[in-house]
């Protein structure tokens, strides 16, 4: 997953990047060089990687929240539920990058 990310940013312009520079424990530096050297990537990828995943994370729950608002306001009527639950099995077993 590491290189596929890497991969993505630099499919964008160069123009669209920002160089940044910030401080970490060594402790947690040693661990990023390890999670490099095991994926054959770099720092910055394993870096990108897991600014990337956070991200998702926090764009995923927002949109949780906005449609768990949105049914709490109008809830689907109870014969809906099992198709819901159909729909909700077969997001998951796709798996999908979102």
């Amino acid at each position: 997953m590491i290189q596929n990310v890497d991969e993505n940013m630099y499919c964008e312009s160069m123009a669209d990047v920002t160089q940044i520079a910030f401080q970490l424990d060594n402790e947690s530096l040693r661990e990023v060089d390890a999670v490099a050297a095991a994926a054959s990537s770099s720092r910055a990828a394993v870096l990108r990687t897991a600014i990337h995943e956070l991200l998702r994370g926090r764009r995923e729950a927002a949109i949780d929240a906005q449609l768990a608002a949105g049914y709490g306001a109008q809830p689907p009527e109870p014969e809906f539920d099992a198709w819901a639950e159909l729909s909700i099995e077969g997001l998951r077993d796709a798996d999908l990058e979102w």
